[in-house]
């Protein structure tokens, strides 16, 4: 699978992250985990290096998981190409992508963190701290 499998307008921040939504969805590594209820991919980057690091939802458990290295939507030329479209005037581009995916309702969320807003995750330390994780988790809000 490549980003060219699906139509994808390369000008649009919110076509190029649907087509990378779907790479994540369909990864084959994340898929050999199922059961799960969704997933949590966060990439951080900045201008020398890129990490990522995933973990799946089941039910109230937070748990690490693995995705594809070569999973299109972790190239760094398309992460690099989606930090110039969505980057901000005033602070540039993000650091921090955190893709999460709900099962239940078939659907993404991303959240984009710039530098000094992306405290509490060091992923580019591959240190995030599974306390910061778990709050991702839908079922960590239910009561």
């Amino acid at each position: 699978m490549t980003i060219s499998d699906f139509t994808v307008d390369m000008d649009s921040a919110d076509s190029v992250l649907e087509a990378m939504s779907e790479c994540l969805r369909l990864d084959k590594e994340l898929n050999e985990e199922k059961p799960w209820d969704g997933f949590v991919v966060v990439t951080g980057l900045n201008e020398v290096q890129g990490a990522s690091q995933a973990w799946r939802f089941v039910g109230k458990e937070t748990l690490p998981t693995p995705v594809g290295i070569r999973n299109p939507a972790l190239d760094p030329d398309l992460l690099d190409w989606l930090r110039q479209l969505t980057a901000d005037p005033e602070r540039g581009k993000w650091q921090t992508w955190i893709a999460r995916y709900d099962l239940a309702s078939d659907s993404f969320d991303h959240t984009f963190l710039w530098p000094g807003e992306d405290a509490g995750f060091n992923v580019l330390g591959y240190d995030t701290p599974m306390a910061t994780i778990e709050t991702l988790n839908p079922a960590f809000h239910a009561e």
